[in-house]
This record gives C-alpha cells, sequence and structure tokens, in this order.
C-alpha cells in the first residue's frame, strides 16, 4: 500500500518566521532603541556634531578627532519600561483557509476561544554601552564602541487570536565598532570605522493543527503516491478524488474550475477528519550569527561656533545558522486516522510519529539578515554662552527589506529519501523611512548643563496589510529631557529620560504561504509559485496605548 511521499512540505504543521523581518526593523523603526547614551538621548538623538565624548563613534566617527586630552572612557546604562496593547478583530482572523479559497479564507479564529492578547511587550528591558578614545598624535585619535545598535522581546500569550503568525520572539544584537577620526585643521576632520556585528534571535509560532489534514491528504494525491480506491474507509468517494483530481489529468484540464471545486469539497470533507480535536503544536526558530559593516563621517567646523556633520553606515548583512525544533507531543491522530494506520496507508506509525520521522524533522534553520544602510547630516551651533541648539536629519535605507526569507535544510528519513520543508518568510514591501531631531542645551552654570529634544520617527511599514503583529510599529513621537553634571575635570555624569509614543495602527496580514508554495499576489494557490513553510491565514486587529520610557545614566572620565 502506498504511503505519503516524505519529500512533500506539510503546510500546516509550518510558522512564519518573522524574525529577520524585525530584526532588520533594529535599525529603522520597528526595534531601534530610543537610546545608545545618555549623552545623546538628553537631546532625542539631535547631537551628533557636538562631539562631546567618546560615544559619538555610533554618530559621527569624525567626532573622534575633536575631543581633547588623552584617554577618555564613557559608559552607560539603560531600563526601558515598555507597553503596548493588542486586540484582534476574531470575526475577520482566521486560519485554515483550504486551496480552493483566496489567501486569509479558512476558519475564524474565534472557533478556538482565544485569549485577549493585552500586553505583548515585557515591563522591562536593559540596554547599555562602553566608548573609549585614545589621540595617537596631534591628527589621529583612535576609538572603540560597543554597544546595542537594536533588539527587543515580544511575549504575546500562547493561545491569543495571532498564535499563528507570533506567539513570542527575543532578539540581541551588538556591535563592536573600532573607529579612527583625522583632524586635518581647526575646520575639517574625517571619520572610519569597521563594524563586527552579532546577533541572535529566538523565535516560537503556533502550528496551525486544525489545517493539517487536508494537505496531508493533498500532497499525496497530487503527487499520485497516495490512492484510497481500494480502502473500505475510502470507498467510492475518495476512489474518485485520487483517480480523477490530478491536477495534470486530461479531465481536469478540460472541465477546470468546476472539478477543482469538487475535488477540493471532497478533499476538505474527508481530510478534515484524521487529527483529533484539541491537537495543539508549536515550532521554535534559534539562530546564531554575525556580519561586517563599516562607518564613515565628515566634520566640518567653520568657526568655534557652529559645526556640520555628515555620516553613513553601511547596510551589512548578518549570516543566521541555528535549528527549528519542532514540539508536535499534543497532536494527535483520529479514530479516521486510526483506521488508515491499521490498513497499513501510513506505515505503522502514530500521528506525531509519522510526521516527525517523514515531515518535519528539526533540522537545520539558516538566513540572512538585511541591516539597512542609514545617512544623517547634522548641525551644532552654540547660539549664546548659555544655549546650543542643534538638529539631525537621518535617512534610512529600509527598502532593502523587501522580503524575508529563512531557509530549513533538507533532512532524510529512514530509506534514505530528501524530506524538504520549503523556505520560511515573508514579504514585508517596507519602504524606506527616517528620523527628525532637534536638541538644545543649556548651560546653567560650570558644573550642571541641562538638555532637552524632540524627534519623529518615520515607520517603515506602507499599510495595515504589512503589519504583522511581531512587528506592531507605527510613527513615533520621542520626548526627551537630561542633565550632564562635572563632578571634577575629570569625571562627569550624563542622566536622561525619554518617552517615546507609537501611533495606534491597524494591522491586516495575510499570510500568503499556506500549502507548499506562495499564493499568487490576488492571494490564489499557484502551483508554480515559491516553495514555502508557513501557517497561513489571517491577522486583523489593532496595537494601541503603545509607549517607550528610558531611563539612562553615563559616566564619562579623562585619564
Amino acid at each position: 500500500m502506498p504511503v505519503l511521499h516524505p519529500a512533500l512540505p506539510l503546510r500546516a504543521l509550518s510558522l512564519s518566521i518573522f524574525a529577520l523581518a524585525l530584526s532588520a526593523g533594529a535599525q529603522a523603526g520597528g526595534l531601534d532603541l530610543p537610546t545608545i547614551t545618555a549623552a545623546h538621548q538628553g537631546t532625542a538623538n539631535a547631537n551628533g556634531a557636538e562631539a562631546s565624548d567618546p560615544s559619538v563613534i555610533y554618530y559621527n566617527p569624525a567626532g573622534l578627532a575633536r575631543l581633547k586630552g588623552g584617554l577618555q572612557v564613557s559608559q552607560g546604562a539603560s531600563l526601558l519600561f515598555l507597553r503596548g496593547k493588542a486586540e484582534a478583530n476574531l470575526a475577520e482572523t482566521r486560519h485554515g483557509a483550504g486551496p480552493d479559497q483566496p489567501s486569509g479564507g479558512g476558519n475564524s479564529v474565534a472557533d478556538d476561544n482565544p485569549s485577549p492578547a493585552g500586553s505583548f511587550w515585557p515591563k522591562i528591558l536593559a540596554a547599555g554601552g562602553l566608548f573609549a578614545s585614545l589621540p595617537i598624535n596631534d591628527t589621529i585619535t583612535a576609538g572603540i564602541g560597543i554597544f546595542a545598535p537594536g533588539g527587543g522581546n515580544l511575549n504575546y500569550k500562547s493561545d491569543w487570536a495571532g498564535k499563528y503568525q507570533i506567539d513570542s520572539i527575543a532578539i540581541e544584537l551588538i556591535n563592536i565598532n573600532p573607529s579612527i577620526g583625522i583632524r586635518f585643521d581647526d575646520m575639517h576632520s574625517l571619520g572610519f570605522g569597521v563594524s563586527v556585528i552579532g546577533g541572535h534571535i529566538r523565535q516560537k509560532s503556533a502550528i496551525d493543527v486544525p489545517g493539517v489534514s487536508p494537505y496531508l491528504l493533498k500532497s499525496g494525491f497530487d503527487s499520485g503516491t497516495l490512492d484510497l480506491l481500494g480502502l473500505p474507509t475510502g470507498g467510492a468517494v475518495a476512489g474518485i478524488y485520487s483517480t480523477a483530481c490530478q491536477r495534470d489529468t486530461l479531465v481536469n484540464q478540460l472541465l477546470g474550475g468546476v472539478l477543482d471545486t469538487a475535488c477540493n469539497t471532497v478533499l476538505s470533507t474527508l481530510g478534515g477528519q484524521l487529527t483529533a480535536p484539541g491537537s495543539s503544536g508549536s515550532a521554535q526558530v534559534e539562530m546564531y550569527g554575525y556580519g561586517l559593516g563599516y562607518n564613515m563621517g565628515y566634520m566640518f567646523a567653520p568657526n568655534d561656533r557652529t559645526r556640520f556633520g555628515i555620516a553613513y553606515r553601511s547596510e551589512s548583512t548578518v549570516k543566521l545558522r541555528g535549528d527549528i525544533e519542532w514540539d508536535l507531543a499534543n497532536i494527535k491522530g483520529s479514530a479516521v486516522y486510526d483506521v488508515l494506520l491499521d490498513n497499513g496507508v501510513l506505515g505503522d506509525e502514530n500521528l506525531e510519529d509519522y510526521l516527525i520521522n517523514n515531515l518535519r524533522p528539526d533540522t537545520t534553520a539558516k538566513g540572512d539578515l538585511i541591516i539597512p544602510a542609514r545617512t544623517s547630516v547634522n548641525i551644532f551651533h552654540r547660539l549664546t554662552d548659555k544655549i546650543d541648539l542643534m538638529a539631525d536629519y537621518t535617512f534610512i535605507e529600509t527598502s532593502a527589506v523587501d522580503k524575508i526569507r529563512v531557509e530549513f535544510l533538507d533532512q532524510t528519513d529512514s530509506n534514505g529519501n530528501p524530506i524538504k520543508q520549503g523556505n520560511a518568510g515573508i514579504d514585508t514591501n517596507w519602504r524606506d523611512s527616517f528620523k527628525v531631531s532637534v536638541g538644545g542645551n543649556y548651560h546653567w552654570n560650570d558644573q550642571l548643563t541641562l538638555r532637552t529634544g524632540f524627534q519623529f520617527d518615520k515607520t517603515p511599514i506602507p499599510s495595515a496589510e504589512f503589519r504583522h503583529p511581531g512587528a506592531p510599529d507605527s510613527d513615533r513621537y520621542m520626548y526627551a529631557i537630561g542633565a550632564n553634571y562635572k563632578v571634577n575635570r575629570n569625571l562627569s555624569i550624563d542622566a536622561a529620560y525619554s518617552v517615546t509614543f507609537l501611533e495606534d495602527s491597524l494591522s491586516n496580514y495575510t499570510e500568503r504561504c499556506r500549502t507548499i508554495t506562495r499564493d499568487d499576489e490576488d492571494g490564489m494557490y499557484d502551483p508554480n509559485g515559491e516553495s514555502c513553510t508557513a501557517n497561513g491565514g489571517k491577522y486583523q486587529g489593532r496595537f494601541f496605548d503603545t509607549s517607550i520610557q528610558v531611563l539612562s545614566v553615563q559616566m564619562n572620565q579623562k585619564f
């Protein structure tokens, strides 16, 4: 008796890998941290041309050449207090779209009695950085920065309405950035640096078990490897499907959509009974990797009160590699499955073992994380002996992240046949984004300087159709205050507080991968589409009352 060919991907035992898209957002919107150090946070990141301490490496390495004195070290720490709420439109949030339905069809998640999502962020996250500079001679200053350019953590409830898109995700990024600044004269300086970026991603999603059966049967029927004609449990209906519903048969070509509709009705009716009610499962991807990049800048000071800066950070590709682990322990076969098992159609394994050994083994996952390039222009002007004004504009080439893909490497079954699981991923369709910051210093006296600033951050997400619940980003508005206190000539302390508000936003995200290939642009089944692995379905909802409060301190020392 023939069995399902193990090389056929199974749509329902899959997940949407949004981790890479979310990580790429660490450099624009998405997970861009509101702070690198307290000295810059206090002006809402407007003071890239101020060059007051070694943390200028991040904003413009040319500023290193303007630091006076010997060895300088700045080290800081931040606490991020996060708040965000989500709710789903249960009638429109769906899973289990059949092959004869457009993407986003299928069953309403209201039938699953999901819990409300509530808050989707942990309450507190921590970040930090270390920067140092050392003059080599009167012309060249060397420096190094170690900091987190982005990262974050989302943690929904495991039974919420969007669980097939995202359950939880954690992202950590670290940048080691040695740089040099070259001072030609009092007016001109250049800076160069290289970056070694390390990344870690861990993401978990639920498996769409209710949709497993039709696609299990469909893979077998369409490939000709499963024939229920002779089975008493299959009877004439299954026999008609297995002989007439092959997509390459002359009958199907002649009758076209009429026969397709009839065949898919049989498929859903028969196939929807293979898994036991209440079955559940999940999958987790965890990957590590590193990438390289560079940064450079130029600073021009026409006089001792005004400076202009321009800086560029290159696009970086972080090569990630890790594992995908499937949790199938709670997926049980139904009575119908047991009958097929008794007749040898599916070998002699229970459903969990059959899936692990033939369709969804744990395997290696790998993919590329693209951190978009950014270009900044900024100005610093000492208006009076008491007041400094400053501004920054940063353009971020987020359109480089137009789609995300994660490859699952092939495994082999006990007979040496390849088990292909398809690539996971999404189409982000991100647009380029930007940030605008304005800020100021008020020198209260020789010891105390007060800071304030405002920043607008444009999201790269173009519309609700591309707002995945794994990245509930929207336009951001940041308000900041800070202070610098000089303890003595060799020690100063910076402190800052900021609050960032995210606009309320809608999501109408549809996963176009739901069988073994990605649907066409109209959301219809495409047998010749890109090989893929995902849950399919649709999430419709909104994100609201979202904010990030940050408290930071920074110690600056001169030796």
